[in-house]
């Protein structure tokens, strides 16, 4: 069986589950007699060992099923889910994780993964050893054998049904002769599984699977839900119409692993039809083989004349249940993304031609193409967004492992999981809040202890917040730690080396505290795998800023911290204001510009060998675009009239000189590609209407 073409939506579905298993055993954690927490962690560990068996990764199969056999206990109420074995199982998702990201790097799926001891400890659980909590012990004496793996049925039992023959009803004959009448050849065939077999549920997929692409299955025995759902013996019969020869098919599934026989006998249709096998319905026959003829069935027919074979087949197997969406690949939305900002490019191209010629008809044929292209566009920027929960939904699990690292009482509060954000700003934010969740674990919530004496409760509280403001994302961290102890944060930049006494001295609190964001800087007087290395808080900034963001920190000693990141919604198509330096144009973001003013030369002030302007009594540091770029200037800027394009990052403010100010414009931003990626001004490229190309600022960095 090819699996490759099933290798995307297998590490899809599999990090799905993966995400459920963490989920679910935090809540188990919280609260061990959760039934419908329980059932979903089986739930999940019994699907994920499915889909790895079928796709042939048995080290991830067999865990599974060695957890499955410690979860079946104890959602049997015969093991009580301890701490220490939901530490186990934690360690057990652990491996599973790094297993699957293994598969997905093309590397063997226990490449630098030792289940070895976790297996052993499950299986010393489920036999009866510690840690067991229960005091019925003797209903853990020994763990499930494999082939008694419990089924995902509801009631948390898999009743085996006796196999039967399959009896003919009707319709069956009806279908029979048809299939006859094309050509086709009825069979009976009936499998029987190896006793070793762990996945009943998965051979019959893989049976079905494998038959379906040469006929069509019209009938079985036990039913189709019945088989989904393991309730059977070792063996199950079938009824199947082809046009393949009879030894491709008894071929076909002896190619399928875990089978340990196959009976195909040819279904002698004028036989059935004189009614030497046909039975009621509702009752199988007694044998496969001609009988003496049954009566014809009293009660209506199950299956309705004019079904077809081909819909009653997929009704077998249909263990992918159809659903109103689909998972589409982020390459796809790029590159739609890509047509989407062409077509923009060449409506402004058409809207300047329409003006210049003044051709009336084009003018308002691109008119209803604004129309059109802008809900294209809406609609593939809302295609591209996705929930920030889909990041959110890691940190329960960070703060549980780093709060027990830690010796600290943490209480996690998500809000606004349900916010949507463009998935290639989803993709890069993940990192910055690990740290900042991190820097308030560690240097924020204090020891129990501490917090007690400080008439505060024992359990710390961090919130992780997002909402909309505008056409940005915004995300808080907040907690209510011991705050930033400014004094302290001066003292050891000075120390580091990183800023002077003097500078010290002159700053002010906010500055202080934003402190924490330069490279090198950390007030941990001792290196742990948490913190005091000096990286993070400069990591956390950079690639904030890189999205096109700003990050502020609110703080007050002893009460707690609240850091605050503002995001654009995406990063694919904004509005822009275009500028004119010297015979080339640029782009600058709209969403940092502030204002934009006209000053003569005079208004220039020099402070502390920096050019700087006053405007309502705030003195904002200049930028001459043309020397920051190394532009050569041919004449002197006219000292009339100079334009200024006020930005803004966070609170700092700075003027940006230029020559001439074009207008605002809706580019597509375009990236330079990884030849010219160290250029630090330039952020990328846009294509304006006439094709020429404009350079995007990086307001950030002309700052600082």
């Amino acid at each position: 069986m090819d699996t490759n073409q099933y290798m995307e939506m297998f590490l899809e579905e599999s990090q799905d589950h993966l995400q459920s298993l963490n989920d679910q055993l935090l809540v188990l954690e919280k609260d061990p007699g959760d039934s419908d927490a329980i059932n979903e962690i089986f739930r999940s560990a019994h699907t994920l060992k499915g889909m790895s068996a079928t796709m042939g990764y048995t080290k991830i199969a067999e865990l599974t099923h060695d957890m499955e056999n410690v979860l079946d206990l104890i959602r049997n109420d015969k093991l009580e889910a301890s701490e220490d074995i939901v530490d186990i199982l934690f360690h057990c998702v652990d491996a599973l994780t790094q297993m699957v990201a293994n598969v997905s790097n093309g590397d063997a799926e226990d490449a630098s993964v030792d289940t070895t001891d976790l297996v052993s400890e499950l299986n010393n659980i489920a036999n009866g050893g510690a840690p067991a909590a229960t005091a019925n012990t003797s209903a853990q004496t020994a763990a499930p054998a494999p082939q008694a793996a419990p089924a995902s049925s509801d009631n948390g039992v898999a009743p085996v049904v006796q196999e039967g023959t399959i009896g003919y009803t009707d319709v069956d004959i009806d279908v029979l002769n048809k299939a006859k009448s094309s050509g086709m050849e009825a069979m009976h065939i009936k499998i029987t599984l190896s006793e070793t077999c762990m996945l009943k549920g998965v051979r019959v997929y893989m049976v079905m699977s494998a038959l379906e692409e040469m006929g069509t299955v019209v009938k079985s025995v036990p039913p189709a839900e019945d088989l989904e759902k393991e309730k059977f013996g070792l063996s199950f019969e079938l009824v199947f119409i082809t046009g393949e020869e009879l030894k491709k098919i008894e071929d076909t599934i002896n190619g399928i692993s875990e089978i340990e026989s196959i009976s195909i006998n040819i279904i002698d249709v004028e036989k059935l039809e004189a009614g030497e096998q046909k039975v009621a319905a509702s009752s199988p026959a007694p044998t496969p083989q001609p009988v003496a003829p049954a009566p014809k069935p009293a009660s209506k027919p199950v299956a309705k004349k004019e079904a077809s074979a081909k819909k009653a087949a997929s009704s077998h197997h249909d263990i992918m249940k159809t659903s109103q969406s689909v998972r589409v690949s982020i390459d796809k939305l790029d590159a739609l993304m890509n047509l989407v900002g062409e077509l923009v490019i060449n409506k402004t191209r058409l809207e300047q031609i329409g003006s210049t010629h003044r051709i009336s008809e084009l003018v308002e044929t691109v008119e209803q193409m604004d129309r059109v292209t802008g809900d294209l566009q809406s609609i593939v920027m809302k295609v591209r967004m996705v929930p920030v929960g889909q990041v959110f939904n890691r940190f329960p699990r960070v703060v549980r492992d780093l709060a027990k690292e830690l010796n600290k009482e943490v209480n996690l509060t998500i809000e606004g999981e349900e916010t949507e954000l463009d998935r290639t700003v989803i993709d890069e934010i993940g990192d910055p809040l690990v740290h900042l969740i991190r820097n308030s674990m560690d240097h924020g919530i204090e020891h129990p202890d501490e917090r007690e004496a400080m008439g505060k409760p024992r359990v710390g509280e961090v919130k992780l917040i997002a909402r909309h403001e505008g056409n940005n994302v915004i995300i808080i961290v907040s907690d209510d730690g011991a705050g930033i102890d400014t004094e302290r944060v001066k003292q050891k930049a000075v120390e580091k080396g990183i800023i002077t006494q003097e500078d010290a001295d002159h700053m002010t609190q906010a500055e202080a505290d934003r402190i924490i964001f330069l490279p090198g800087f950390s007030t941990s007087d001792v290196i742990t795998d948490v913190s005091g290395r000096g990286v993070g808080m400069d990591v956390v900034q950079t690639t904030i800023e890189a999205l096109g963001g700003v990050i502020d920190v609110e703080t007050k000693e002893h009460v707690g911290s609240i850091f605050k990141i503002k995001l654009p919604l995406t990063l694919a198509i904004i509005q822009a204001l275009l500028v004119k330096i010297q015979e080339e144009i640029y782009a600058i973001p709209l969403a940092a510009i502030d204002s934009t003013i006209n000053i003569t030369l005079d208004d220039i002030k020099t402070i502390q060998n920096k050019e700087t302007i006053v405007i309502r009594g705030e003195i904002i540091p200049i930028v001459r675009l043309d020397r920051a770029l190394h532009l050569q200037r041919v004449e002197e800027q006219n000292s009339e009239e100079i334009y200024v394009v006020i930005v803004h990052i966070g609170n700092k403010k700075c003027g940006i000189m230029v020559d001439k100010l074009i207008g605002q414009q809706e580019i597509v931003i375009k990236t330079l590609g990884k030849l010219l990626s160290g250029i630090k001004v330039i952020s990328g490229a846009t294509v304006l209407g006439n094709g020429q190309i404009a350079l995007i600022l990086d307001v950030a960095m002309l700052m600082q």
